[in-house]
């Protein structure tokens, strides 16, 4: 899983990579906005486990991006961020 809860994903980003029959597939954000929830978790380089998952299970929750920049129409992760993340200015 490349996201974590909270990350900003632009639409066709990788999310995470799938792994079936020996060949591994990326699957992409078909939408721009914000990772809310990661429901299931591997780091198979780091721990060489890998976590079973069922066609059509939840692996990320994603939801519209909060709100955007005025200035540079970066979206800005979270409503209580005073400044944008991207280029400083006050939003």
């Amino acid at each position: 899983v490349h996201v974590k809860p909270g990350d900003m994903v632009k639409k066709g980003e990788e999310l995470f990579n799938i792994s079936i029959m020996k060949q591994e597939k990326s699957i992409l954000s078909p939408v721009e906005g914000m990772v809310e929830r990661v429901l299931k978790f591997a780091d198979y380089q780091e721990d060489k486990k890998m976590v079973p998952v069922r066609e059509g299970e939840l692996l990320v929750h994603l939801v519209p991006a909060p709100r955007k920049c005025p200035t540079c129409g970066v979206a800005v992760a979270r409503d209580d961020f005073k400044f944008c993340p991207a280029c400083g200015q006050k939003v």
